[in-house]
């Protein structure tokens, strides 16, 4: 019989950190291969060129 280990509990707040952190290494990505990315903007979908993009702090 197959034995598992209990699993963690997540909160809500590590599942934000790590969404957090998979937006900021793609736009890390997309910046450093010159690749554009899209924001909602005031209702409408624009694009942001690499060298506008904002890396998160």
């Amino acid at each position: 019989m197959e034995t598992t280990e209990p699993r963690k509990e997540v909160t809500a707040e590590e599942v934000l950190s790590a969404a957090r952190e998979a937006v900021r290494h793609a736009l890390i990505l997309h910046k450093k291969l010159g690749n554009p990315i899209c924001e909602w903007r005031e209702g409408k979908v624009v694009w942001i060129q690499p060298e506008d993009i904002k890396i998160p702090g």
